[in-house]
């Protein structure tokens, strides 16, 4: 389970910013549903929204973990390619002469077994600067250190590193070779990044493939989307002859209205938001029931709000693996205390040099927020900031018509 995400330097994160899936404690709203519970100092929450202007940020810090789990997965293949075929990216801050030439920071720490780990990286145009590895029971302690391709191997705790520490490549993490040689700990590091997946509300790459395998490989899946749909007179859902393909089923009458039939629909027959939801459902159901870590970039676009509601509440009232949703939104509905704590909803917000801050709503005191505030409406009101949009001006006018 993630407990925290920090990054630097990517994108329009020009400073160091850190996102905490760690409950407040004196917040006592929604701990039944909302609050994973933990045999540690501390409980973890099940979602998270992010709120922000358009071109604020929330897409990037998305992306953040996307990019950070694609250096994990491919470093190591990456550096056995031709050197025209590397892949190298440089996702640092470009709007500043220092932060463009620097290097771009990830952190996660999360939860295995009651073992706390602290995993990251410096990457600069391919090149690893800096990685770590700490381990936490009772007390926290290093695992290995790099800095450059000089290393500080814990030998006691970590003998795998030290017997493949001259073997790594400047391009390559040192997780991700070890892993390769199946070394335990590493292994451990590198798989809990397979629980992570991250897909965009927008399209559907990817994701819609992963559905409709699913839906040929798991028939309970079937079962359970098919019940999900029900709401749309969908009685039936299975994947279609054709790649990319899903057929919904719809009921047909007579003119008596008895029915006599179930019509197929294929993909250019259902609506944009249908379609969305039937893709989503998947992801949703893997993350559901192997307690896995879910990132969706515009989770509300295509679908009505009370949809939305309904598809968070799941991983509130229906999680039992201590699976996780992080999401960003629009939607300012979803910004209810009926559905949220206040440690669960964070805003991005960036400022006149391009820069995204991330905060949340809990670091705001008292006398601007409490658990009985209508949060929406101080949203709109721009009470929290990350709500700045279009201004309406006289010389926006004159421009227009002169």
């Amino acid at each position: 389970m993630l407990i925290e995400f920090k990054i630097r330097n990517f994108l329009s994160f020009k400073n160091e910013v850190s996102f905490l899936m760690s409950r407040v404690n004196s917040f006592k709203e929604h701990i039944e549903t909302n609050v994973i519970e933990t045999e540690k100092e501390f409980d973890l929450l099940k979602t998270a929204a992010i709120y922000g202007s358009n071109g604020s940020g929330k897409s990037n810090f998305i992306k953040a973990m996307s990019f950070m789990k694609n250096v994990v997965f491919n470093s190591f293949s990456n550096s056995l390619k031709q050197e025209e075929e590397k892949t190298i990216h440089d996702y640092s801050f470009k709007l500043n002469s220092k932060s463009e030439k620097a290097s771009t920071m990830f952190e996660v720490s999360f939860l295995i077994k009651s073992i706390i780990y602290r995993y990251g990286f410096e990457i600069n145009k391919g090149e690893i600067t800096k990685e770590w590895l700490y381990k936490k029971n009772t007390r926290e302690g290093y695992l290995f250190i790099r800095n450059d391709n000089k290393f500080n191997i814990n030998k006691e705790s970590f003998p795998e590193g030290e017997k493949f520490k001259n073997d790594v490549n400047s391009n390559v993490l040192f997780i991700s070779h070890l892993a390769q040689n199946n070394q335990k700990i590493s292994r451990i590091i590198f798989n809990w990044f397979s629980i992570i997946n991250v897909i965009s509300g927008l399209h559907d790459l990817n994701y819609n493939k992963f559905t409709i395998n699913l839906l040929e490989s798991d028939s309970n899946f079937k079962l359970w989307a098919s019940m999900a749909l029900k709401y749309l007179e969908i009685t039936n859902i299975e994947a279609g002859e054709k790649e990319g393909e899903i057929i919904t089923y719809h009921n047909k009458y007579d003119e008596n209205d008895l029915l006599i039939d179930s019509v197929p629909f294929n993909n250019k027959m259902e609506s944009d938001g249908t379609k969305k939801l039937i893709h989503t459902l998947g992801p949703i159901y893997d993350t559901l029931k192997l307690g896995r870590i879910l990132f969706i970039d515009e989770f509300d676009s295509k679908l009505h709000p009370n949809l939305s509601k309904k598809l968070i509440e799941l991983f509130h009232k229906c999680n039992k693996r201590g699976a996780q949703l992080i999401f960003s939104a629009h939607d300012s509905k979803l910004l209810d205390k009926q559905i949220f704590r206040r440690d669960q909803i964070w805003f991005v917000e960036k400022n006149q040099f391009g820069v995204s801050s991330l905060y949340s709503l809990s670091e705001f005191d008292a006398k601007t927020v409490r658990n009985t505030s209508d949060f929406d409406k101080k949203y709109l009101a721009n009470v929290f900031g990350a709500a700045e949009t279009l201004e309406l001006n006289n010389t926006l006018m004159e421009l227009l018509y002169e």
